[in-house]
């Protein structure tokens, strides 16, 4: 049996060397709720504590490990990032990574006019209340988003864990720094050099086939996300159903996510639908069509948004009591 080059890299990194670096995100910005959505299915390359957050990183085939610290206030907001590394990182490698972490984690995003206008909504207005600045952040690379989505098909929480997990145990590897140890992902070229029968024997079924398309278009530079992020919502939802195994409801969840058009809301996946109808109109089950005109006539251009602030806020609620209704639409 050959050895893969994932298994090369499924070891301990000890990223010892430290930067430290203050960025300033565009006001309003909610540290935790941005860095934190407990909606989110929980992988094991990053960590959240109140006011801190920590997650790995590959950047021009460097792995990294980042710890994120809050130093200032939702309306004066300061972040202090420590980059650690195993060698010491250039002023050049640094100046391009800074470009980077800001996008990942949506420092430059307004989103001041939506806080104003909905502020006495009586639905958004105590949520904006209380999460003001809460936006979208993609946080990882689009390859490693996608790879997530994929786990995440047609699967409880538990079952997409352990998916994951075995993906990150031949691929990626773990990487030790500010005390903690995180799974770091892989780059494409890693996984392309293994067949789809490989892929598959760490039980990941179906999606083996998923992986290796999406894959070799990445290690291929058939994809860039660099431009990408250039693109209007039209053409980047074009693009993304070039991937194989990535259907509409995924490229809805990638234009807020990772490319951040706050408008994107066309489609409601049924449990969504059962929660929101919950929410909205304290009814069981509303038709997904009543929803998004609720949504579209209320909070026209800033649909998805004001959708990610109601799901978060009960996710929230979640993570502090239990809902009774609410943990029986949770698939774990």
């Amino acid at each position: 049996m050959k050895l893969l080059l994932g298994e090369k890299m499924a070891k301990n990194l000890a990223l010892n060397k430290k930067k430290s670096i203050i960025l300033e995100p565009k006001a309003p910005y909610n540290f935790d709720a941005n860095f934190y959505k407990p909606s989110h299915f929980p992988s094991s390359d990053n960590v959240w504590e109140k006011e801190k957050y920590w997650i790995t990183m590959i950047w021009k085939s460097k792995r990294l490990g980042l710890k994120f610290e809050n130093t200032g206030t939702v309306n004066k907001p300061k972040i202090k990032v420590n980059i650690y590394s195993q060698k010491e990182l250039s002023k050049d490698f640094i100046d391009s990574l800074i470009p980077e972490i800001r996008w990942r984690f949506n420092f430059d995003q307004n989103i001041s006019e939506f806080c104003e206008k909905f502020k006495n909504d009586e639905v958004l207005g105590s949520i904006i209340k209380k999460w003001q600045g809460m936006k979208p952040i993609a946080a990882n690379s689009l390859y490693e988003t996608l790879i997530i989505y994929l786990v995440l098909q047609n699967a409880t929480v538990r079952r997409s864990v352990q998916m994951l997990e075995n993906l990150f145990d031949r691929f990626g590897g773990k990487a030790k720094f500010d005390g903690r140890i995180l799974s770091t992902f892989w780059e494409p070229k890693d996984m392309a050099r293994s067949t789809e029968q490989e892929i598959r024997d760490l039980k990941v079924g179906y999606r083996a086939k998923f992986f290796t398309k999406i894959t070799e278009q990445f290690a291929n530079n058939e994809i860039n996300e660099l431009t990408l992020r250039k693109m209007s919502k039209e053409e980047v939802k074009k693009e993304m159903l070039k991937f194989y195994g990535i259907g509409s409801a995924s490229v809805e969840y990638l234009l807020f996510e990772d490319f951040y058009f706050l408008d994107s809301l066309e489609t409601i996946p049924p449990w969504e639908q059962k929660i929101m109808s919950r929410l909205i109109f304290n009814q069981k089950l509303v038709s997904a069509k009543e929803i998004l005109e609720f949504f579209e006539k209320r909070y026209a251009g800033w649909e998805k948004l004001a959708f990610h602030y109601i799901w978060e806020d009960i996710f929230w609620k979640r993570k502090y009591q239990h809902i009774e209704w609410l943990e029986k639409e949770i698939r774990l």
